[in-house]
Formats: C-alpha cells, structure tokens, sequence
C-alpha cells in the first residue's frame, strides 16, 4: 500500500476521531499577550486506542502535548506553541507493546494534521530506515502567535528533529 492510500485509508476509517483530536490540538495553548512562563494553558490531547489499518491484531494510542514555545525553550519571550505527537502500538488481545512500521506512523501525522502542514512535521529519534518500524513515533510541530505552522526556531536545540520532507 502506498504512503497515499495509507493516509487515505486512515481518514476514511478514523474520520471523526482525526477530527476531534485535531481541533483539540490546534486551538492557542495560551492567551496571546499573557506571559507564558509558567503556561499553566498547557495540555494534553489523547486519540485511541485506534486500529491499526496495516495490522490487524494492532492499536495505537496517539497523544499530543501542546506548550507554548516560552515554555518549551529558554527564550522565554518566544511566541507560539509546539505541538509533539507520540505514537505507540500494542496487541489488541494482550496490550503488550508491538512495534509499527514507519509508513504507517507518516500516515498517521499527516492525515492528523493535514496535507497543506505535512511539510512543516519534524520526525524526532534516531533516523530509521524506510520501511523500518518503531517502537514509539514521535513527531513536532512548530506554529507561530497566529498559529500558522512554521520551520524549528533557532531556540530549539533538539537536533534529532529532522522534516519528514527530507527523509
């Protein structure tokens, strides 16, 4: 199955819970104009468990945490919000941890945060080759104080980020 037919498939199946948890996602984690030192408007948004749409005997739960960036970096009078998705898989009989394959985990962010944002995703961890799997995806998205999607500020110092575009 290609990468399309896996987002495809995705957003056909889990319509209304990529809808929720998008919406949950993108409002502001802050007011704007308040100081968000401390961001007690920080929050976490949960989706699943889900079927897995290349496994059968496979859920994942999706969870997003969404901070502002004063909080997420020392400079602490940077506008906007970041947005990590984490992914994890298990067993639908057993609950133990089960492995996911890359594609799918790709498909996932994009059909969570839309095709028009999908250039701006990071990949966080090691670098995995394609048609690997992983034990935990995680995924970052950077959106600025009118919550447009945007490239790593030059505060976040977290080089194992890197553009799923350059994958």
């Amino acid at each position: 199955m290609t990468f399309n037919e896996l987002t495809t498939r995705i957003q056909i199946q889990h319509t209304q819970e990529l809808l929720a948890f998008r919406r949950g996602i993108t409002s502001a984690p802050y007011k704007a104009g308040t100081p968000t030192t401390l961001n007690a408007d920080r929050r976490s948004v949960r989706m699943g468990p889900v079927q897995s749409v290349e496994d059968s005997n496979a859920n994942l739960t999706i969870v997003a945490d969404v901070e502002g960036l004063a909080w997420f970096t020392a400079d602490k009078g940077l506008l906007g919000s970041c947005i990590t998705v984490s992914m994890a898989g298990h067993r639908r009989n057993t609950g133990t941890r089960v492995h996911l394959p890359l594609a799918e985990c790709d498909a996932w962010i994009e059909a969570i945060v839309g095709g028009a944002w999908i250039s701006h995703v990071y990949r966080a961890g090691n670098k995995v080759e394609p048609g690997g799997r992983l034990d935990v995806a995680s995924y970052r998205l950077f959106l600025d104080e009118r919550g447009n999607p945007g490239a790593k500020p030059q505060a976040v110092a977290d080089a194992s980020l890197r553009r799923l575009e350059e994958l």
